[in-house]
């Protein structure tokens, strides 16, 4: 009779200034072989209490979710890879089927629902619920992320599955958190769009962001959140607003040195 082998299973958390919240999700993921924090700059103590929680610490230069992703995932050595944010915490129960689902071959990569908390309470519709993003554990090797700057999706060779328990994130315990992720977002989501060669105006901004509100809060079923679900379309919408704006900013900047560059160029 065969003995299978426990293979090791490795989690990393990307995180900057997380010193507030880096600690929780830490403590959730301690079932794993090893937890590597990949630390992206921080100037707080989120490295020191990462260390003296036994991580072992990465430091990598943020080029981008989904580029800084690959390059983290390109150092771990171990065969099986377990992914959170450092706002997230692995729930008991995703924890138990996470460990079940690495001793078996039946997928590449386990997807699972993260339960979103705006100011201390569930957000259970909006489009924010269900949400299975990338993959909470992937083999390595056959699972890459995009290389999108923002928003990035996943590439993965063999069969995805989705488990049954959720995770938490608590991105959002304040408006302001809400704000700044919101400022953060929009700027990264403007490069995206330029990088993509996109044709960016600010009466697209207003268009894409009516159309944003409209699905989170009537199609996405936003309005049964109350408040919460109108703060959810509002950021949405206010968001891609200033994406587009921010791109054509950006874009209109850049013409007259591409112009210039033209001019002296031909001069030559």
């Amino acid at each position: 009779m065969s003995v299978q082998v426990k293979a090791k299973v490795t989690a990393y958390i990307m995180a900057k200034n997380e010193e507030s919240r880096i600690a929780q999700c830490i403590e959730s993921l301690k079932w794993c072989d090893e937890v590597v924090v990949a630390d992206t700059g921080s100037t707080d103590n989120t490295v020191e209490i990462a260390r003296n929680m036994g991580c072992l610490i990465m430091k990598i230069p943020f080029e981008g979710f989904g580029p800084t992703r690959n390059s983290i995932i390109d150092k771990i050595e171990s065969p099986w890879i377990v992914c959170f944010d450092a706002d997230e915490v692995c729930t008991p129960e995703l924890a138990a089927e996470i460990k079940q689902a690495a001793r078996t071959d039946r997928a590449s990569a386990f997807l699972a629902n993260r339960l979103t908390f705006l100011m201390g309470k569930p957000v259970k519709h909006s489009g924010w619920n269900p949400d299975f993003r990338h993959a909470v554990l992937f083999k390595k090797g056959e699972y890459r992320y995009t290389e999108r700057n923002i928003h990035e999706s996943f590439e993965c060779l063999g069969k995805v599955e989705k488990l049954k328990a959720v995770f938490y994130h608590y991105s959002f315990p304040s408006l302001s958190d809400m704000l700044t992720k919101e400022k953060s977002y929009s700027q990264l989501g403007a490069k995206e769009l330029l990088k993509q060669g996109k044709n960016v105006s600010v009466g697209k901004g207003v268009a894409h962001g009516i159309w944003a509100f409209c699905r989170h809060f009537f199609i996405k079923k936003g309005f049964l959140d109350g408040w919460r679900g109108l703060l959810v379309a509002s950021s949405s919408a206010h968001a891609t607003l200033f994406r587009y704006a921010l791109a054509y900013e950006m874009k209109r900047k850049r013409e007259p040195n591409e112009t210039r560059l033209k001019q002296n160029h031909e001069g030559i």
